[in-house]
C-alpha cells in the first residue's frame, strides 16, 4: 500500500486578480515578490528607527534645554507614549490582520510624519506631550514594523527567520540617521531639524506602503516562493471573485487557542523583560553616553557629537549582527540564540561601571549592545514559529499591551535616578538583572502543544483573526 497523505488545513483568501498566473508577468524573473516586501520593510524600518528610536535620542537634550525640561519630564513622555502603544496594540494588530499591512504602514507614515513636524512648533511641555504621545508614539507603533513584520510572516515561512533579520538591517542603515540628526540639530537648530525629518518620512513611506501586498495567496503564489500545485480553486460566495484554497502549515492557531498556551505568555515575558532594559536604555541611549563620556572630563557639547557616533555604530553594528542572527535562527533554537543576546546585552551594561570615558569601552558597549538588539527578529520569528500566520498580528498587538505596561516605566526610573544623583550608574544594577531574568526566560521557553483541532487536522471554517 502506498504512503498515506496527511490532510491538510485550508485558508480561504480572495485573489486580486482571479485570472493572473502563479507568476505575476510584471514581477522579475525568479525573484520572488517577498523579497521586493523584505525591501520596502528594511526601508521603512530604517526610517522608524532612524528618525524616532535612534534619531530621536539626539534630539532630548536640545528639547530639554529649549523647554526646561528635567530628566524624568522626557522620560514620561516616553512612558506615555509607551502606555497609548499598549492600549492601542490590540486594536492596531487586529487592524492589520483585517485591513492588511500596507494600509496601516501608510497610516504610520502620515501619522508620524505629521507629529515631527508639529513638533517643531511646541512651547511648551503640554503641547510636546501632546505631539510626541498622539501622533508620533501613535504612529511609529501602528504602522512601520508592526505592519511589515506581520506581512513578512505571511509571505515566508521556511525563510521566515533570514527574513526578519534583513529587514531588521533597517535599524542599521537607520542608524545613518542618528549622526545626520546630530549634525542637523547643531547646524539649524532642532526645530527645523525635525521639520525636515518628518516630511521625508511622509514622502518615502507613504508611497511605498502601496507596494506591501497583504499576502502571496493574495498574488497567486505561495510563501518562499513555493510552486502552487495543491491550490485549489472554487467560487466565492455573494461577490463573485474567485478564491483560492492553500495549504496552511500545520501549527497555524487561532489568537483565542494561542492565548491558551504557556509558551505565548512565556514568550510575552521574555519579550517584556527585554524591552523593560531596551526601551529605557534606546530612549536614553545618547544621553547615557554622554554621562559615560562627562565622566572623562569631556564638556557637554562634545560629548554630544561624539555619543551622536556611538548611537550610529550601535545602528551599523546591527547591519551585521541581524542577518547573522537570522540565519543562524534558521539552523539552530531561536530560545537559545535569544538567551545569548540578551547576556550580551547584560554584559554590554557591566562595562559602563567603568568612569574613564574611555572611547574603547563605548565601542565595547556599542558592540555587545547592538548583539543584543540583534534578538527583535528573532522574537518575531519565534511567534510565527510557534503559532503560525492566521492570527499574527492580532497576537503580536495583545503581546503589546502588557509588553508596554511593564516597559513603559524604564525612562522615568532612569531619569529620577539620574535628577537625584547626577548619575545613571544606580541604573545600571536593575538593567543588567532584568536582562538576565529574560535570558533565563527564553532559554527555557517551551513549543506550544497544538490544539486537538490541529492534531486531528481538522479545519476550521470561516475563522477570523480575533478569534
Amino acid at each position: 500500500m502506498g504512503r498515506r497523505q496527511p490532510e491538510l488545513l485550508y485558508l480561504d483568501l480572495p485573489l486580486d486578480n482571479p485570472s493572473s498566473p502563479q507568476r505575476p508577468p510584471w514581477a522579475l524573473p525568479r525573484l520572488f515578490y517577498g523579497w521586493w516586501i523584505v525591501l520596502v520593510s528594511l526601508i521603512t524600518d530604517g526610517v522608524k528607527q532612524g528618525s524616532f528610536n535612534r534619531g530621536f535620542t539626539v534630539y532630548i537634550i536640545p528639547i530639554q534645554n529649549s523647554l526646561g525640561l528635567s530628566a524624568a519630564a522626557i522620560g514620561w513622555a516616553d512612558t506615555l507614549g509607551r502606555l497609548m502603544g499598549g492600549i492601542q496594540g490590540p486594536f492596531m494588530g487586529y487592524m492589520t490582520d483585517k485591513l492588511g499591512p500596507g494600509p496601516m504602514l501608510a497610516f504610520g507614515g502620515i501619522t508620524s510624519g505629521l507629529g515631527f513636524i508639529l513638533l517643531s512648533y511646541t512651547g511648551n511641555y503640554f503641547s510636546f506631550l501632546l505631539v510626541f504621545v498622539g501622533l508620533m508614539s501613535v504612529g511609529f507603533r501602528s504602522g512601520y514594523n508592526n505592519a511589515s513584520i506581520a506581512a513578512i510572516n505571511n509571505w515566508f515561512r521556511r525563510r521566515r527567520g533570514l527574513a526578519m533579520s534583513l529587514v531588521s538591517m533597517g535599524h542599521g542603515f537607520g542608524g545613518a540617521i542618528a549622526p545626520l540628526a546630530g549634525w542637523m540639530v547643531l547646524t539649524f537648530g532642532w526645530e527645523i531639524a525635525v521639520r525636515i525629518s518628518g516630511v521625508a518620512i511622509i514622502l518615502l513611506v507613504v508611497p511605498l506602503s502601496f507596494l506591501v501586498k497583504r499576502s502571496p495567496e493574495s498574488m497567486g503564489l505561495l510563501p518562499d516562493g513555493d510552486l502552487a500545485q495543491e491550490a485549489e480553486r472554487s467560487e466565492g460566495q455573494g461577490n463573485g471573485r474567485s478564491r483560492t484554497r492553500w495549504p496552511l502549515p500545520e501549527n497555524d492557531f487561532t489568537a483565542r487557542e494561542a492565548m491558551r498556551t504557556p509558551s505565548y505568555w512565556m514568550l510575552v515575558l521574555a519579550s517584556g523583560l527585554r524591552n523593560t532594559a531596551h526601551s529605557g536604555l534606546s530612549f536614553l541611549l545618547a544621553p547615557v553616553m554622554v554621562w559615560f563620556l562627562q565622566q572623562g572630563g569631556r564638556e557637554q557639547i562634545e560629548s554630544l557629537q561624539i555619543a551622536a557616533f556611538y548611537v550610529g555604530l550601535v545602528a551599523f553594528a546591527t547591519v551585521f549582527f541581524n542577518p547573522l542572527i537570522g540565519w543562524l535562527g534558521d539552523r539552530f533554537p531561536r530560545q537559545r540564540l535569544s538567551a545569548l543576546c540578551m547576556s550580551a546585552g547584560a554584559l554590554a551594561l557591566c562595562l559602563m561601571f567603568n568612569t574613564s570615558g574611555s572611547l574603547w569601552i563605548l565601542a565595547a558597549f556599542a558592540i555587545l549592545q547592538a548583539l543584543s538588539e540583534s534578538a527583535n527578529s528573532l522574537n518575531w520569528a519565534l511567534m510565527g514559529e510557534f503559532f503560525g500566520r492566521r492570527s499574527f498580528a492580532t497576537l503580536r498587538g495583545w503581546q503589546h499591551l502588557p509588553d508596554q505596561l511593564v516597559s513603559m516605566w524604564t525612562a522615568v526610573w532612569m531619569g529620577m535616578i539620574f535628577d537625584a544623583t547626577g548619575s545613571y550608574y544606580l541604573a545600571l544594577f536593575p538593567l543588567i538583572s532584568i536582562l538576565f531574568l529574560s535570558a533565563l526566560t527564553f532559554l527555557f521557553l517551551p513549543r506550544p502543544r497544538l490544539p486537538e483541532r490541529l492534531r486531528t487536522r481538522q479545519p476550521v471554517e470561516s475563522a477570523s483573526p480575533a478569534d
